[in-house]
């Protein structure tokens, strides 16, 4: 099924129709075209900001030119084995297909020099190379890859125009059917920072209708460029150094931190992996109660480690898809968390006399019961069984308490328990006259 992301549905089809970075365009057609005509070049190497076409314009070079792509990316490159599949399909003639393979390492600036697949061992590869490289990083003057530079030619992308993202923006409205206004895209344009990627993905989250004062509410976006490479590395992150430099990184609260964690868990991760990870998370919140029982911040090392790294590295497998960070759903409502911490109290009380343990375990096993009321089935069932009101539903939900779907699984929750009573009394009637 294709997806439904702006990034995807306008990911562009050729050459022609790619946006910014014009000559660096010119310089990789002409590299390809003589490489086509057997002459070798020097690897390319792009580095510039996320989201400006970097690996969207080596897609192209490969579908233009019809190569077979090979790609693979930092946490990829760090054992004999990698390196050898990567030497494998660089030094090779032609691919299974007779042509050239594209070989693409991403995320080139990741690599540590500890790693067995170091940047002297890329550095060999290219040089016996009979395949096109290209390389790509943020930071091309990264000092663990000084030594690829120089066997590179290295482009540098700018940031895109703010004019030609918001010709694209008034483009994808168009066909979208969403409604704008100019001083709207303009600055919906500016604001994404020359990254096209946010800006599609700003667009695709004000639709169906672009204003200056919905695009003004996207206020957050010095904060996102700050934390979405950190989320990244947290749920992607391959070791505890990694994500340690990462969350040491950070430009907001421990406390924050811990909400984009818990609230994109079952975004990033499959069913099994989030059940890890969100038990995981209660460990790290036992410790958070400790230091607000007995005052000792000793404990806030292992809270962190445990909400950070141990989330991260209690995934079973990797997950290479892209799926948007989502911004916690409960971060409008610090203000309140008084009542907040108030109705997890009530709601674990409501969850341990029904299963007669304590509220603290409750506590504990909160987030799998939020988790179980993603399905509303299930919801209408824990609703009537735990028997939560509309004020808790709502907070399970983390939608308000006057909206449909929380007023729905109330009143259905009621019904279930009606026909449970109802059940019990008819069993009862054929005891007494059967």
């Amino acid at each position: 099924m294709p997806s439904d992301l702006f990034t995807d549905k306008y990911f562009p089809k050729n050459l022609e129709s790619f946006i910014g970075n014009v000559e660096i365009v010119d310089k990789a057609i002409a590299w390809a075209s003589a490489w086509k005509e057997g002459k070798k070049q020097k690897p390319l190497f792009f580095f510039g900001n996320p989201g400006i076409g970097k690996t969207c314009l080596a897609y192209l070079v490969a579908k233009e030119f019809g190569w077979q792509l090979f790609e693979m990316n930092a946490s990829d490159l760090r054992d004999k084995e990698s390196i050898e599949k990567i030497a494998g399909a660089a030094t090779a003639n032609s691919s299974l297909f007779g042509t050239k393979r594209l070989i693409l390492l991403d995320e080139i600036d990741g690599l540590q020099s500890k790693d067995r697949g170091g940047s002297s061992a890329i550095l060999s590869i290219i040089k016996e190379a009979n395949n096109p490289i290209i390389l790509i990083a943020d930071d091309a003057y990264n000092k663990k890859i000084v030594s690829l530079r120089s066997a590179c030619e290295l482009l540098e992308f700018k940031k895109i125009n703010y004019l030609s993202i918001a010709k694209h923006l008034r483009e994808i409205c168009s066909i979208e059917g969403i409604e704008f206004d100019e001083e709207s895209i303009k600055e919906l344009a500016r604001n994404s920072g020359g990254d096209m990627r946010s800006a599609l993905l700003d667009l695709q989250s004000l639709s169906p209708k672009v204003t200056l004062d919905n695009v003004k509410s996207l206020s957050f976006r010095e904060r996102k460029e700050k934390i979405f490479p950190i989320m990244a590395k947290i749920f992607k992150g391959k070791t505890i150094s990694e994500i340690r430099e990462a969350v040491d990184s950070a430009d907001l609260s421990i406390e924050m931190l811990g909400l984009w964690v818990e609230e994109n868990i079952p975004r990033q991760f499959d069913a099994i992996d989030s059940a890890n990870a969100f038990q995981i998370l209660s460990r790290a919140d036992i410790f958070n109660g400790r230091i607000w029982v007995r005052q000792h911040y000793g404990f806030l090392k292992y809270s962190i480690f445990l909400s950070t790294v141990g989330v991260g590295l209690s995934r079973t497998k990797d997950y290479n898809f892209f799926q948007p960070m989502a911004f916690p759903s409960l971060l409008s409502s610090l203000s309140k968390s008084s009542s907040v911490r108030e109705m997890r109290k009530t709601i674990a009380g409501k969850i341990g006399e029904k299963m007669h343990c304590s509220r603290k375990q409750a506590l504990q096993d909160l987030p799998f019961i939020k988790m179980l009321f993603n399905d509303e089935s299930s919801a209408k069932d824990f609703s009537w069984f735990f028997g939560f009101e509309e004020p808790e539903i709502a907070f399970l939900l983390n939608k308000k308490s006057d909206d449909k779907l929380v007023s729905s699984i109330a009143k259905d929750s009621k019904e279930i328990g009606k026909k449970v009573i109802m059940e019990k009394l008819h069993g009862k009637q054929s005891t007494l006259f059967g």
